[in-house]
């Protein structure tokens, strides 16, 4: 009995130690996978310091810099859009607007979310109150972008045929309600092979990955593309801030686009909007 309570004691202790790292899922929806990249925190404890050293720097070394053109800000690539996650979408939104960011950031929109789970309940034909909340924010320079059809479990890792069919009912969908000329294509989970890589290239679209994009053509291109807010907490934002200035910083140097991923769902958790808020005052400070 005593060795029963000593074990489940010790499994109670390892769920509540992968609460804070994200492993186990916080949102009470099913299951999906995300696309979000390995960040690790080591070798940036000394937040302060980095942050000082970043904002005084005027890029302007030769011996440092790799690139001759002004580091670009960076764009921010908003992902899974969709009436599910409305009400924190409108969070993001209100951080973004505050520092004038709407003509850098992308809205990667999911026509018809996660069908088998919630059949047509995210449909965006089915919800035009956030239909026209996206045209108001395309309107103020936001860029409506394609994020799959129905982000189901690895949805692009198909056939070509199956790849085109999607995209078909994809645009179809999008222009239903006012929404075209695309040219940016963000798969869910990363996940695609060959079929369907030659299928999103036949629609013109530039397929959005983690550190490269592959263009209509065919051809790569190196970008820096990472997410540094995936349900982290209060405690967690100095040091957040404090590597994406630094990846900013260095990325710039190597003339490298830098792209910063944000999911709805997961910022407003913790210290995510924080982070936010904190990332584009700095950028502010440095491109005035």
């Amino acid at each position: 009995m005593v060795c029963l309570k000593l074990r489940l004691f010790i499994m109670l202790i390892v769920l509540i130690s992968l609460l804070p790292i994200g492993i186990i899922h916080r949102e009470d929806s099913p299951t999906m996978e995300y696309e979000v990249s390995s960040i690790t925190t080591a070798g940036y404890e000394n937040y302060t310091s980095y942050k000082a050293l970043f904002l005084s720097s005027n890029f302007s070394s030769p011996n440092m810099r790799l690139s001759n053109s002004k580091p670009a800000q960076p764009i921010i690539f908003l992902h899974d859009v969709t009436p599910r996650y409305f009400m924190e979408l409108r969070k993001v939104v209100k951080i973004i607007d505050r520092h004038n960011y709407s003509s850098r950031t992308v809205l990667f929109v999911i026509p018809r979310f996660d069908p088998p789970h919630y059949g047509d309940k995210w449909d965006l034909r089915r919800n035009p109150h956030f239909v026209s909340y996206l045209h108001e924010l395309q309107a103020k320079g936001y860029r409506i972008e394609l994020h799959g059809y129905e982000h189901t479990f690895h949805e692009f890792n198909c056939s070509y045929a199956k790849a085109g069919e999607k995209l078909e009912n994809a645009t179809f969908l999008m222009e239903s309600v006012g929404f075209g000329n695309f040219s940016l294509f963000l798969p869910p989970a990363w996940a695609l092979n060959n079929e369907s890589i030659d299928a999103i290239e036949e629609y013109n679209l530039t397929t959005i990955m983690p550190d490269y994009f592959i263009l209509p053509n065919g051809s790569i291109k190196r970008v820096w593309n990472h997410e540094y807010t995936w349900y982290i907490e209060r405690n967690e934002t100095d040091i957040r801030v404090s590597m994406a200035l630094r990846d900013y910083n260095r990325t710039s140097r190597a003339g490298i686009p830098f792209y910063l991923s944000l999911h709805p769902q997961t910022i407003i958790y913790g210290g995510g909007l924080k982070f936010l808020d904190e990332f584009l005052n700095a950028m502010l400070q440095i491109n005035p």
